[in-house]
């Protein structure tokens, strides 16, 4: 009987790891923007009408963009301190990113008047004002909202080091706007940093 079962566990053992070693390697899939939105409320609590903005507001406030650790349950809408306040939970942003690393860019936007169509591209320059890295999402969006966007990227070995940025743009119908915030590329955890 033991012969037997030593039997079967080899070939168990051999089949599973043909059929790991034949399997098709995954496509490699473009990131994914998660999207987090809400419904903007007026003084008293009861729910923004798209009809409350003026005409003469921009549609949509790209109000902040940060790049920050991938973690996981971030950003979220009014997580912090239950409903008390409305509140904004983000990964702390990055003063450094380190080249190999992966991160996620976090943008918070306010619609005030826009339904439709917006791509959002979410990119990071070295201090070369080179495109290091750079993904494009279009998401369908609805006037009177608050929207929080997350994508993860992973800052190239061959970025130049020095101060660069993390930026966030915002086409939506004939509005475009930005937010952009200062990021230190690095290679190494501790000065000197490197030298190119």
């Amino acid at each position: 009987m033991t012969k037997v079962l030593c039997c079967v566990s080899v070939f168990l053992a051999w089949a599973t790891s043909l059929a790991a070693q034949s399997a098709a390697p995954a496509a490699k899939s473009k990131p994914v923007t998660s999207q987090t939105v809400k419904y903007l409320t007026g003084p008293s609590g009861e729910p923004a009408t798209a009809g409350s903005s003026s005409n003469s507001q921009t549609p949509m406030l790209n109000i902040l963009t940060v790049i920050g650790a991938n973690a996981p349950g971030l950003p979220c809408l009014d997580c912090l301190l239950g409903l008390l306040i409305p509140s904004l939970g983000l990964p702390a942003p990055a003063d450094r990113a380190y080249r190999g690393d992966v991160y996620q860019i976090d943008s918070f936007l306010i619609d005030n008047n826009y339904t439709g169509a917006c791509t959002f591209t979410f990119t990071v320059m070295d201090s070369h004002k080179n495109v290091i890295v750079s993904t494009s999402e279009t998401l369908t969006e609805t006037a009177g909202t608050q929207i929080l966007l997350s994508t993860p990227v992973t800052i190239p070995e061959t970025a130049y080091v020095g101060l660069g940025s993390v930026s966030n743009t915002a086409v939506c119908g004939s509005n475009t706007t930005r937010s952009q915030s200062p990021v230190m590329i690095a290679c190494v955890t501790n000065p000197p940093y490197c030298v190119e």
